[in-house]
């Protein structure tokens, strides 16, 4: 097999939550798909936050692939990064796919999304394409596509304690189906038999099935993860034997995300073209489908407290608290009230300063427009449309408070 690591987005991915890589838990998880006889990492290895990396990867015997970085000021005066490892990546994998035809499984180690024209490839050709990306930045639409998905941080270095770490157990044969849980278990063998289907199912077999799709719904959900039926069959794979698997769960996790909803012990809603699976009692606004936000220049008084008032350690002060803001367990995106007020308490700022500083970050590109959701009052019983933003992490103050390069 054959591995290929866009090592900036592995790294600064895992820098987001204060981890970094380890090498040789990649070739660990990697090893589990066969003998690895292609191996490299692609970055801008003259950038000073790569200093000692080349050495370190070359010795755990990843070739490393020098990819140059440019940076350049746009129309409105910002300096941005653009560099080209998805496309030195995407070129190299089409290559060995031709040069080396005895190499039937690719892992690419990238949560870009970009990569999906890669995986779309590859497949036709009868190659296995693994996908191994951290839980919080990989991109669902690349998860949807490959045949095996790992995260780093719950697949091949799991925390002591972190959802994922410690193989589900199965529930013991003798337990009793709750009157729920057994409804459910009848609707699903009924649409497995409309798939048509020889094998024989047992009650107690779909029950293990529908329990592990449960739990893993509450693992995905419970971090705020979104969870896309693909990823769930994902799962299912990774969790069950390969006997259970072949019988139970093979092409089924719609089945039973289907079951389970129909019975209320999920809830399944149906967006972009892709089925996403939710707890039951998750609010209005996490299961609706985001909708993109025209931006506007929001309004500031240019002689106010504005950004470039700050010296370049309160800035980073601003943006780490910020970070943490959103990385903060329940919170699955920022509005404008949360962030002015977590920048009034770490610069000691008053209401009106804090908002206009963060109407000026949003204006010079700091912060950027995220998305606009619905919310629901449980008072009135009213939906309404509120907007959300996010740090720009392409910034250059952004990835120098957070270490991105």
């Amino acid at each position: 097999m054959a591995v290929f690591v866009d090592w900036e987005n592995l790294k600064f991915s895992l820098a987001q939550r204060d981890r970094r890589p380890n090498v040789t838990a990649l070739r660990e998880a990697a090893e589990r798909f066969g003998r690895i006889v292609y191996a490299r990492a692609y970055a801008d290895w003259q950038d000073p936050v790569h200093a000692g990396d080349p050495a370190s990867l070359y010795m755990a015997a990843l070739e490393p692939v020098y990819v140059l970085t440019k940076r350049y000021i746009d129309g409105s005066g910002e300096i941005r990064i653009k560099n080209s490892v998805d496309v030195k990546l995407a070129a190299d994998c089409i290559e060995a796919s031709h040069q080396f035809p005895n190499v039937t499984t690719y892992i690419i180690v990238s949560g870009d999304h970009g990569f999906l024209h890669v995986v779309n490839t590859l497949r036709p050709h009868g190659k296995q394409v693994v996908v191994i990306g951290v839980s919080w930045t990989t991109a669902a639409q690349l998860t949807d596509l490959a045949d095996v998905v790992l995260y780093y941080d719950l697949d091949v270095e799991p925390t002591l304690g972190e959802p994922g770490a410690a193989p589900a157990t199965p529930p013991a044969a003798t337990k009793k189906l709750a009157p729920v849980l057994a409804a459910a278990v009848q609707t699903a063998i009924k649409l497995i038999r409309t798939q048509g289907t020889s094998l024989e199912l047992t009650d107690r077999g779909v029950a293990d099935a529908l329990e592990l799709v449960m739990e893993v719904a509450r693992e995905y959900r419970g971090s705020q993860r979104d969870l896309p039926v693909s990823i769930l069959g994902q799962e299912m794979q990774k969790r069950m034997s390969a006997g259970d698997f072949q019988r139970y769960g093979k092409g089924r996790a719609r089945v039973y995300s289907q079951a389970a909803g129909e019975h209320g012990l999920l809830r399944v809603v149906s967006r972009d073209f892709t089925d996403w699976i939710f707890l039951p009692d998750e609010p209005l606004d996490r299961t609706s489908a985001p909708v993109a936000l025209p931006f506007e220049g929001p309004r500031y008084d240019y002689a106010g407290y504005v950004w470039s008032d700050l010296p370049e350690e309160k800035q980073t002060a601003a943006i780490v608290a910020i970070n943490d803001l959103r990385n903060r367990p329940g919170t699955d995106w920022l509005t404008f009230k949360p962030v002015q007020a977590c920048l009034g308490v770490v610069l000691g700022k008053d209401e009106y300063a804090s908002k206009n500083l963060t109407n000026n970050m949003l204006a010079i590109g700091v912060l950027r427009a995220d998305a606009s959701r619905d919310g629901f009052d449980p008072a009135t019983g009213a939906t309404y449309r509120y907007n959300t933003i996010a740090l720009d992490l392409q910034h250059p103050d952004v990835r120098r408070a957070l270490k991105l390069g």
